[in-house]
């Protein structure tokens, strides 16, 4: 293998990678029209990742991306399926996912999640270039899509799944264990929703890892902190969660969020099952000052489960 450079006739020229007299390895051919291709290539054949730039001086992926004009790359991602098929355009937008998720642009991080989903499948057996062109196709960069997502089938192992999909669910789950990491839960809410990410399944899962909760009084106090339950955002975006730990019964994060948000009868319902919860629950509100405020909730519970324990006395 050794590098150099051959013209044709025409004044296309390729320079870069050869092998045994064939284009083989890393290369840029130029056309004579002055646009280029740059990427791996296997006897003259392109293969693997590449990208293509046109003459006419339009920036295409790379430059849009070292630029940081995420979305003006996500649109060119579409040129580059056209021609380059859907090997580099899912290359690029990995990329570009984990750029995006980088940088809490979660929206366009749900576009680029359909566009995997379906790219290699829905997209190469039907799409035409009509379809290609299309508003609709468009719609998944230009403006919020409204597609059903895809499925990501859980029923099979990453080995069975392609190397794309594959790639999609660990780069998400990373995410996903990142900000529950760093209980940056309004930034997890809003990339639930903006990618259509599988809390539950996840939460399921990661119970006794990244979204384990190590102590209540820590946590109450870390994560009040951080959603600021002043405003109705944050509050909204705990309601949220607690119906998410709720459908999986995370008894750790359901005290903490029902407590943050004043959520009675969620306790109530919890506690008249687990009095030891209970008593802990107490010690902690009672024991710490910085928690008076809710002192208030607490003896409403007591009171509650004071007259629930004096009817089953009875």
């Amino acid at each position: 293998m050794g590098r150099g450079r051959f013209s044709w006739p025409s004044g296309d020229t390729y320079e870069g990678e050869f092998k045994s007299g064939y284009m083989d390895g890393i290369g840029t051919y130029t056309g004579s029209n002055r646009d280029t291709y740059r990427g791996q290539w296997v006897m003259n054949m392109k293969h693997g990742h590449g990208l293509k730039h046109f003459s006419n001086g339009d920036w295409l992926f790379e430059e849009c991306f070292l630029r940081r004009w995420y979305r003006t790359a996500a649109c060119y991602i579409l040129v580059i399926a056209k021609l380059e098929g859907p090997a580099v355009s899912q290359y690029c937008a990995l990329q570009l996912l984990q750029a995006t998720l980088d940088e809490s642009l979660y929206d366009l991080a749900g576009e680029l999640v359909r566009f995997l989903l379906r790219s290699g499948k829905e997209y190469d057996q039907t799409s035409t270039d009509s379809d290609i062109a299309s508003p609709r196709f468009l719609g998944y960069f230009l403006s919020h899509s409204s597609y059903k997502k895809p499925s990501l089938d859980n029923s099979n192992s990453l080995k069975e799944q392609s190397a794309h999909i594959a790639s999609v669910k660990s780069i998400l789950e990373s995410h996903a264990s990142y900000l529950m990491s760093g209980k940056e839960l309004s930034k997890l809410v809003a990339f639930v929703k903006g990618t259509q990410f599988d809390l539950v399944e996840y939460l399921q899962r990661e119970r006794y890892g990244s979204a384990r909760l190590e102590n209540f009084a820590s946590g109450l106090e870390l994560i009040g902190q951080k959603l600021q339950m002043g405003m109705l955002q944050s509050r909204l975006d705990a309601e949220f969660l607690l119906a998410h730990m709720c459908s999986v019964k995370f008894k750790e994060w359901i005290v903490v969020l029902a407590t943050l948000l004043r959520r009675a009868e969620v306790l109530f319902d919890l506690f008249q099952h687990d009095i030891r919860l209970w008593k802990a629950y107490s010690i902690t509100l009672q024991s710490r000052p910085a928690f008076s405020e809710y002192h208030d909730l607490l003896e409403g519970l007591e009171e509650r489960l004071s007259s629930v324990s004096n009817l089953q006395e009875k």
